[in-house]
């Protein structure tokens, strides 16, 4: 989470969408010494969000991946700000997405394993991984507040280019670039897990509304 009352922009983070990284360079590149924002642990930097607020959702990390929801019920922003703040969230790809969660989650699971479809089905269940609450998150749900959408959604594929134009329209020079975090998981994608049929229904059924948007911000569709 990243807020900019000098600014008027709000940053979310989504799990597998670049966010800590986008964090990072918001924090080091907009001039503004009264953000908001939670630690980004990859690059050592502490949070200026109260630790009361931060202690309340330590379970699993949540402060991670507050929704726009979340900002206004604990009072971070108004809801008039929530509404009228330029708000940004990533969209990416969910089939990539979970593939990336399950490279991830490699590192430390599987490690000296064969990757497998099969183990991928044996590590989740109804689309999220076992014991892994971040996986459940719907993309869908960051930018929700009273049940709808508020703000705008970057598609991942297109990141570098939006960064670029949010930074030309804030008038605003880059002096720190995006950072790669956690960028090393998946090394040879042109041999990695295929989803079947079963897995991309199971898919569909957690993550349909992230699909669904996916499918339409892109002009594609999913079998």
């Amino acid at each position: 989470m990243y807020v900019s009352h000098k600014y008027k922009l709000i940053f979310l983070r989504t799990p597998k969408t670049a966010s800590s990284s986008l964090s990072e360079f918001f924090i080091k590149n907009i001039p503004d010494p009264d953000a908001i924002y939670t630690p980004v642990e990859d690059s050592n930097i502490p949070a200026t969000l109260s630790n009361e607020i931060i202690n309340k959702y330590k379970i699993n990390f949540a402060y991670y991946h507050f929704t726009l929801q979340d900002l206004v019920d604990n009072r971070i922003i108004t809801k008039q700000q929530a509404l009228e703040y330029r708000t940004i969230a990533v969209l990416r790809d969910p089939v990539d997405r979970q593939k990336s969660f399950y490279y991830f989650y490699r590192k430390w699971k599987g490690r000296d394993t064969e990757a497998s479809l099969v183990q991928y089905k044996s590590w989740t269940t109804k689309g999220s991984f076992i014991g892994e609450p971040n996986s459940s998150i719907r993309q869908t749900d960051i930018l929700k507040y009273n049940g709808e959408i508020h703000g705008e959604y970057w598609l991942y594929q297109n990141l570098h280019n939006d960064l670029s134009q949010l930074m030309r329209e804030l008038n605003l020079s880059v002096t720190h670039m995006l950072p790669r975090h956690k960028n090393d998981f998946r090394k040879n994608r042109d041999n990695e897990i295929v989803f079947d049929e079963q897995a991309m229904n199971t898919l569909r059924t957690a993550f349909g509304s992230d699909i669904d948007l996916y499918n339409k911000l892109t002009e594609e569709t999913y079998v």
